[in-house]
């Protein structure tokens, strides 16, 4: 047949073309940047770069059907009255103060509009810092302090039944400037402060899963600030690791996973582990996130829990729990630590490398794995959430809403 005399593509077929192109194009970009930058595990830092780039490409698709549904007159330009019903559309409604006070940070009062560029910057800030626009969060650090009795009161009254909480409902506010020791990440629910490690429930809702947890995310994706929740701290707020009174990064390269804690966990320092041979680390259980999106510091996401990794850190069990949020397209596929490497090859190995390797930068030892360095099931897993849950509330059951001396 004449080339003039093919039948046109169907849209399935050019959609498909273009994802193919797309892809050749995100690989090609990968492996130049790799070789031009040299590196000495090659195929880890495409890996790297091509789940950036995946990342990136998600997060335009996602801007785009934000701002389509922002643009509702389909004119490529978003007005003040249009804003103000979208941020109500999507269950964050500002009064008018502040809907004016965004629409200007975007350089609306110029032109009566902004575009997409325009919008993108604005809404990804914004939702930065936890979606909250106004000033609302920002209180004095006196007032935290003098609320402390009232969390203390929170916490004995929630319990583990999500009648006591719900995500919506829950805010996070800060105090200090970015990048200070100061710097905090703090919780209210219902008007009041509360410790994010002990108010917010292990479970979602344990009677209908136990395999679905809640995490508090602590080091986004794709960031290098050691953010952690302050177990020695009154209202345990999330601020950023200090050694020797300097804020810790990760010098080994960005974390690959949104990482960070499940509430109301704890791996007590006095018990020993008999499948590693060492004691717990005296934290909260880690969480490594798996999925494809990038979620704040402070973010509470319920996961599904998937396996676990059993490192030992400088002697002590640190358990690090594989899991997805639960409406991640990888949670669809995933079920169990084994459905991880047939639906992302490699992954699991390239997360313990990164586990493994990310201290020799600063001329610490590699940490070490138990249990022949398998990543273990589920079943397996859910025993030692619970096992941590368990030693959590014999701590709490004394009193101690905090590991300092209080």
């Amino acid at each position: 047949m004449p080339e003039s005399e093919h039948p046109p593509l169907t849209r399935a077929e050019a959609n498909a073309y273009l994802e193919e192109q797309d892809l050749q194009k995100m690989l090609q970009v990968a492996l130049n940047q790799a070789a031009l930058e040299r590196a000495p595990n090659g195929a880890l830092r495409v890996a790297e770069l091509l789940q950036k780039a995946a990342f990136a490409r998600e997060n335009t698709a996602t801007m785009k059907k934000l701002f389509e549904q922002a643009d509702t007159d389909g004119n490529g330009l978003v007005t003040l009255d249009e804003l103000r019903a979208f941020k109500k559309s999507i269950g964050e409604p500002l009064d008018e103060e502040e809907t004016k006070a965004a629409f200007t940070s975007m350089g609306g009062d110029e032109t009566g509009s902004v575009g997409f560029d325009a919008f993108c910057t604005w809404y990804e800030g914004a939702h930065g810092k936890g979606g909250q626009l106004s000033k609302r969060g920002d209180s004095a650090v006196g007032r935290r302090r003098a609320s402390v009795r009232s969390a203390r009161t929170s916490h004995e009254n929630l319990t583990e039944s999500t009648s006591s909480f719900a995500i919506a409902d829950l805010k996070t506010t800060t105090s200090g400037e970015a990048k200070t020791l100061e710097f905090r990440v703090f919780f209210e629910l219902a008007g009041a402060q509360i410790s994010p490690w002990h108010d917010i429930p292990l479970y979602p809702n344990k009677e209908a899963s136990t395999s679905v947890v809640n995490m508090i995310v602590e080091i986004p994706k794709f960031s290098r600030a050691k953010f952690e929740i302050a177990t020695g701290e009154a209202l345990n707020p999330i601020k950023q690791d200090t050694k020797k009174g300097r804020l810790r990064e990760y010098n080994w390269g960005d974390m690959l996973f949104n990482y960070g804690a499940f509430p109301q966990t704890w791996e007590d320092p006095s018990h020993t582990t008999p499948d590693t041979g060492a004691a717990g680390d005296n934290d909260p259980i880690d969480a490594v996130e798996i999925g494809t999106k990038i979620f704040a510091t402070g973010a509470v996401v319920p996961v599904k829990v998937l396996g676990c990794l059993a490192m030992i850190d400088d002697g002590e069990t640190d358990w690090k729990v594989i899991c997805v949020a639960v409406d991640d397209p990888l949670a669809a596929v995933c079920n169990d630590v084994g459905d991880v490497e047939a639906a992302v090859p490699g992954l699991i190995s390239v997360m313990r490398e990164w586990l493994r390797k990310y201290k020799t930068v600063d001329g610490k030892p590699e940490n070490t794995f138990g249990l022949e360095e398998k990543a273990m099931d589920k079943a397996y897993t859910l025993s030692v959430i619970e096992e941590t849950h368990e030693f959590w509330k014999a701590l709490t059951a004394t009193g101690r809403l905090s590991l300092a001396a209080e």
